[in-house]
């Protein structure tokens, strides 16, 4: 009984209209994938699920960077008014960056990444992107078994981690991460950037998040000044 008590806590992610999908937020030290073409808000999505942990619930950050440089990050963040500078000051937030080239050396700084986490009492984790992470891996097996690994990392840290995943649409309509690495992970949300005539709109769809009784149909997604706000109550084409 107890583990059935500890495998329901919910960590909220803060995103307006998300967490009433997903039973109250993402179960705590799950995995969770979001997926998108370029464009589509992914980024966004990672940082505003890092920033509400620590300034609304609490809840440390780790941001770990195959792509951006700390300050491309900080700088787009700023335009919604996510001051992560301030935080990292505060040791309540901690960037971690690490060229594409470089992945084995990421694998063995887990123990230092671990100390970090425990020092700082971290409770997300965001890896943008797992893409960048397993892109030069020849084949592949060396892409899921750098993937495993990297798994087995955030598991042994404790946290709530939310991967990002370029996308690629298999049919009409269905989003799935590139290598498909998203049957791995706990959680899987595509963000659909929809073309309706001249304009793109943005969609989010939960297609799966184990031990969660969620929404399966796709809801309006818009970029405002201050993050990603999702609209149940509206259909994605009015």
């Amino acid at each position: 009984m107890k583990r059935e008590k500890e495998e329901s806590v919910r960590v909220p992610t803060g995103i307006p209209g998300l967490d009433s999908m997903i039973e109250g937020g993402f179960e705590r030290n799950s995995i969770v994938m979001v997926a998108g073409e370029a464009g589509a808000g992914k980024s966004i999505f990672a940082n505003q699920f890092l920033y509400n942990g620590i300034v609304k619930f609490n809840e440390p950050g780790l941001y770990i960077s195959f792509e951006e440089s700390k300050e491309e990050v900080y700088r787009r963040m700023r335009r919604f008014g996510w001051d992560f500078e301030k935080l990292e000051k505060e040791k309540r937030y901690m960037f971690v960056n690490y060229p594409p080239n470089e992945i084995e050396r990421f694998i063995n700084d887990a123990p230092y990444i671990k100390d970090m986490v425990d020092e700082l009492g971290i409770k997300r984790v965001v890896i943008d992107s797992v893409t960048s992470l397993v892109l030069l891996q020849k084949d592949a097996y060396l892409r899921r078994t750098v993937f495993l690994k990297t798994m087995a990392m955030i598991k042994r840290w404790g946290c709530t981690a939310l991967l990002t995943s370029e996308a690629k649409q298999t049919v009409p309509g269905e989003i799935r991460a590139r290598y498909g690495l998203e049957y791995l992970v706990d959680g899987f949300i595509a963000i659909h950037f929809i073309r309706k005539r001249d304009l793109r709109e943005r969609a989010l769809e939960v297609v799966k998040m184990r031990g969660t009784a969620h929404e399966i149909r796709l809801v309006p997604m818009r970029i405002t000044s201050d993050g990603i706000h999702l609209y149940r109550d509206q259909p994605v084409f009015d």
